[in-house]
């Protein structure tokens, strides 16, 4: 009994120590990542809501998200040893990360929704990549891709 007591300890020491936990965002991050590097474009496709904004391009054919996905990973692109850089919370002035045009601006307000979060990360080869994410119930939601620059 008392060393069952003492592994639960260490358990939740362990489970408690920072460098274990990982954020929301750091999970949706390596989330992602994992889809692009396995080559699951079809379930990328699938995350990806319309109208689907990718660098300043607004995509509204769920023909072209899927294309897009496609051909990004046929051509080789990977996310190697990605790092979160930050993550907030998106508000009126997220989309200026993206480009500042009055089309940009209008898909943030009237598709993005309030709780969606702006992920920006760093490679391994020193490139950025944003995402727009949102956490559901039991799966993500990706509104923008932006990257890599």
């Amino acid at each position: 009994m008392k060393r069952l007591l003492t592994l639960l300890v260490v358990a939740l020491l362990l489970s408690s120590c920072a460098t274990m936990k990982m954020s929301k965002d750091e999970k949706d991050l390596y989330y992602i990542s994992d889809l692009i590097n396995s080559g699951d474009d079809a379930y990328l496709a699938k995350m990806s809501q319309l109208p689907f904004l990718v660098d300043q391009e607004i995509i509204v054919l769920e023909k072209d998200v899927a294309s897009f996905w496609a051909n990004i990973i046929k051509a080789g692109f990977s996310v190697e040893n990605p790092v979160l850089e930050s993550g907030l919370p998106v508000d009126e002035t997220t989309y200026l990360e993206f480009y500042d045009s009055m089309e940009v601006e209008t898909f943030f307000k009237k598709y993005v929704p309030a709780k969606a979060r702006l992920l920006e990360l760093s490679t391994g080869e020193g490139q950025r990549i944003l995402l727009v994410v949102e956490k559901k119930w039991l799966s993500r939601k990706l509104y923008a891709f932006k990257g890599p620059f």
